[in-house]
């Protein structure tokens, strides 16, 4: 068993991002928060991402749980 928080990121809009990858899988510490997910993905603007678990947003305190699934989407506009 191991100590920490292990989630799998699926990212929405990657290049807009300026992210190679759709897809991460992190170890996180133990207790893991939302705060700390986006601290352990390199983007360069992180007020703006959405942070979402089973279709609903989290906040940035929220907990994450081992065996997470979580979707970071930048926030989209259209004209």
């Amino acid at each position: 068993m191991s100590e920490g928080t292990l989630v799998k990121v699926k990212i929405f809009a990657a290049p807009l991002l300026a992210l190679e990858t759709k897809e991460l899988t992190l170890q996180l510490g133990k207790n893991a928060t939302a705060e700390d997910l986006l601290n352990s993905v390199s983007i360069e603007d992180k007020n703006y991402i959405y942070i979402v678990r089973e279709g609903i947003r989290l906040t940035r305190s929220s907990k994450l749980n081992d065996g997470d699934e979580i979707l970071l989407v930048p926030p989209i506009a259209g004209g």
